[in-house]
C-alpha cells in the first residue's frame, strides 16, 4: 500500500528549521554586538564574551541543517520514523548554559 506523503509535512519540517534558525541568528547577532560594542583597546573580557558565544550559535545552525536534512530524507523515503531528537536540544541547551555560566564567571572573577 503506497503511503501519500502530504505536503504540510514538509512544511512542518521547514517551520522547525527556521525555528533552529531563528535562535541561531540571535546568539549570532548578540555575540557580534557584543563584540563590536567592546572596547578593543581595554583590557577587559568583554570581546571574549561574544567570541565565547559565536561557536555555540555556530552549533546551533549546525544542528538545525543536519536535522533538516535527515527529517527530509526520511520524508521523501516515507521512513515510519522515529523523527524525534531528544539528546540535540538538551546537549544545545547544556552547551549554551555553560557558556552563560562561564561568562559570569569570568566576569566575577575580573570584579574581584
Amino acid at each position: 500500500v503506497p503511503v501519500k506523503v502530504e505536503p504540510k509535512v514538509f512544511f512542518a519540517n521547514e517551520r522547525t528549521f527556521l525555528a533552529w534558525l531563528h535562535v541561531s541568528v540571535i546568539l549570532a547577532g548578540a555575540s557580534v554586538a557584543i563584540v563590536a560594542f567592546s572596547d578593543a583597546r581595554a583590557a577587559t573580557p568583554d570581546q571574549l564574551y561574544g567570541i565565547i558565544l559565536l561557536p555555540v550559535s555556530i552549533a546551533f545552525i549546525l544542528y538545525a541543517m543536519i536535522q533538516y536534512s535527515r527529517r527530509a530524507t526520511m520524508i521523501r523515503r516515507k521512513s515510519p520514523g522515529p523523527y524525534v531528537d531528544i539528546a540535540g536540544p538538551t546537549v544545545l541547551t547544556v552547551i549554551l548554559m555553560l557558556s552563560i555560566v562561564a561568562q559570569f564567571t569570568i566576569k566575577l572573577y575580573t570584579l574581584m
